[in-house]
């Protein structure tokens, strides 16, 4: 039984790399009834009539196709975390290439090519890279090759083909934004960002146009369809090489060609297909050899840098934003430039600079994120910072827009009195009535807390998170929390973010049916308690931007983005305390990736795990025992 499964096992290997040179041959063979009765002679005076400058234009324009086939290794390789340094994935993709089109099975000779010239990589990840280089190539290629054959039809395709590749494209550049993240076989698969995606697709584009133009300025001057005819029929060709996998294409490559150029005479085709096998094929095939003798010993980049954690949290209890808290619970990193420092968190397109500089200037770390965000195939972002901030970033170049509002309040200055704060007053009054108190205390029932928790996020289809707390007992622990209380029974409490010279409101959570004014107790008391403790800040957090000086579908679009996502109701309810709107801004070097940085960002808040992180506290025997204590910090 076991000799029988390995002389099986043995066959499927044989038949395997026995296929393709099969296939070529009978494309071989198929090519030569076609060409039968051509004469040797004239195909060598035709290669012998390319003119110097032929050469030179057909070469240029290899070199083009190689260095877009580096850059498209390199993006490869930030996608994997291979470490390997940018100059290195550069030069070791291009002649993994040269070398992988020459001897066929490109996926093995360009993952044994990429292990030999860079020692640094596993042969896991040279596998992965050739691989995932293999297959997204051939899926770029699909979609270019719609694109061009919409513009420039071919007789032997059908109608149907171009769009249906491109549905396919648009349905996994969606799945790519909305599910960046796939199950497969117990374990997760990272689909690359739409930067990635752009960037794999825009090289594949560059590659091949390049590589047709190197053929087309190789054919005769007269006789040589229009440009885009030969570019739709090079793609072809080429789909029709990679499909065979036979060694260097030989047979199919040549068979398409001479199928979907009947225009030219066959002597001078041929002949200019052997003049583009030298250039394209043989001559980056020996310049290849060099790396290969003499791999990259400097190939491997420094790993990504440690994360924040509340080990050390030395920088978000300093930081200026008390709302930076957040970060110890959303794994934000920190990033360090030229004296200056910030949290960032990453997201699947885009990597965002969260607030403000923990020490420093946001200049200084604006070089830093772009090139972060370059490393991780992802965009730059900066997310709610200061107008300060947004003026600075205008100056370099970046795209700013004003995303929310903040509600900040002067603890000192707040006084109830006066028609400003009338509904706020008659608020307080239901509360009183209801029997409603409040309390910041010695103890809190952490139990209690956390089934308000689950019943709110139930109610109200799921807690946001990412740059806004979820509720956990530890990340609770770290702040200044309020019970409202209904006959010694909790049924709502808020948390604050404490900085230096701020509190910040951070978790909002109540019971359904809870008395009118039992949420605007709670922030009244927090207010009285900063004033009392000389706290010149008090933050209400982000609510949304009302409209400015805008243009009216700007305008339109906010209100409508309020309503849908219930911030009307925020709105009305942090404005009863007649807060001052400071404005928040976005920043992103380009509006389409300031655009996608935002729309991730939205994605990825609402797709945040509401569940309590694992803990010893996470059981509900231990939560109605356990109390935290917490100090009042005056």
């Amino acid at each position: 039984m076991q000799a029988g499964k390995l002389r099986a096992a043995r066959a499927q290997r044989i038949i395997r790399l026995a296929a393709p040179i099969g296939l070529g041959i009978i494309c071989i063979v198929a090519l030569s009834d076609r060409l039968e009765g051509l004469d040797a002679a004239s195909v060598r005076g035709a290669v012998g009539a390319i003119t110097p400058l032929q050469w030179l234009a057909a070469l240029a324009a290899t070199s083009l196709s190689f260095w877009s086939l580096g850059r498209y290794d390199a993006v490869v390789h930030r996608h994997l975390r291979t470490g390997v340094r940018t100059s290195a994935a550069l030069r070791s993709g291009a002649a993994a290439i040269a070398l992988s089109q020459v001897l066929g099975m490109g996926v093995v000779t360009g993952a044994l090519a990429r292990w030999r010239m860079l020692p640094g990589l596993s042969p896991l990840d040279a596998a992965r890279v050739s691989a995932l280089v293999a297959v997204s190539f051939m899926g770029a290629w699909a979609v270019v090759t719609a694109l061009v054959t919409l513009a420039f039809p071919v007789a032997a395709l059908p109608w149907f083909t171009s769009p249906a590749v491109l549905a396919m494209a648009l349905g996994l550049a969606l799945t790519a934004f909305f599910v960046p993240t796939l199950p497969f076989f117990g374990r997760r698969i990272d689909l690359p960002s739409l930067p990635a995606l752009t960037a794999i697709l825009g090289f594949t584009a560059l590659d091949t146009a390049a590589a047709a133009l190197a053929f087309y300025m190789l054919l005769p001057a007269g006789l040589a369809p229009d440009p885009g005819t030969v570019f739709a029929a090079y793609l072809l060709a080429l789909g029709a090489a990679l499909a065979t996998g036979t060694p260097g294409g030989v047979g199919p490559f040549e068979l398409a060609l001479v199928a979907l150029l009947p225009s030219v005479p066959d002597a001078e085709l041929l002949a200019s297909i052997v003049a583009f096998r030298a250039v394209y094929y043989a001559l980056p095939a020996c310049l290849a050899l060099v790396p290969m003798a003499r791999p990259f010993r400097r190939g491997m980049a420094a790993r990504s840098r440690p994360r924040l954690s509340p080990e050390a949290p030395r920088d978000i209890a300093l930081a200026t934003r008390a709302e930076l808290g957040v970060a110890r619970q959303n794994g934000a990193r920190g990033l360090e430039a030229r004296g200056a420092r910030a949290a960032v968190i990453g997201t699947a397109q885009a990597l965002s600079l969260l607030f403000a500089p923990t020490r420093g200037r946001l200049s200084a770390l604006l070089p830093a994120l772009h090139a972060e965000a370059e490393r991780t195939n992802r965009t730059p972002c900066l997310y709610k910072i200061s107008a300060r901030d947004a003026a600075l970033a205008r100056r370099a170049g970046w795209r700013v827009a004003r995303i929310a509002d903040e509600a900040v309040i002067a603890p000192a200055a707040f006084d109830l009195s006066g028609s400003t704060h009338r509904q706020l007053r008659r608020k307080l009054r239901h509360a009183e009535k209801a029997g409603v108190t409040v309390r910041h205390g010695l103890t809190l029932p952490l139990g209690h807390l956390s089934r308000i928790d689950r019943i709110w996020s139930k109610a109200h289809g799921g807690a946001r998170g990412l740059t806004v707390g979820l509720f956990d007992p530890a990340y609770v622990e770290t702040q200044r929390v309020y019970l409202a209380e209904q006959d010694g029974a909790p049924i709502a409490f808020v948390t604050f973010h404490e900085g230096p010279a701020e509190w910040t409101l951070d978790l909002m959570r109540h019971l359904p049916d809870l008395p009118d004014g039992t949420m605007q107790s709670l922030i009244a008391t927090a207010l009285a308690d900063a004033r009392a403790a000389g706290v010149p800040r008090l933050s209400l957090a982000a609510m949304p931007a009302r409209p400015a000086c805008e243009g009216r579908l700007t305008a339109r679009l906010r209100a409508e983005i309020a309503q849908r996502s219930g911030g009307a109701g925020l709105i009305r309810f942090k404005s009863a305390f007649a807060p001052r709107c400071e404005p928040l801004y976005a920043a992103a070097p380009t509006r389409a990736g300031l655009a996608l940085a935002l729309a991730d960002l939205a994605r990825a808040i609402r797709a945040t795990s509401t569940e309590p992180r694992p803990s010893p506290l996470a059981r509900p025997k231990a939560l109605a025992a356990r109390a935290i204590a917490f100090r009042r910090r005056t």
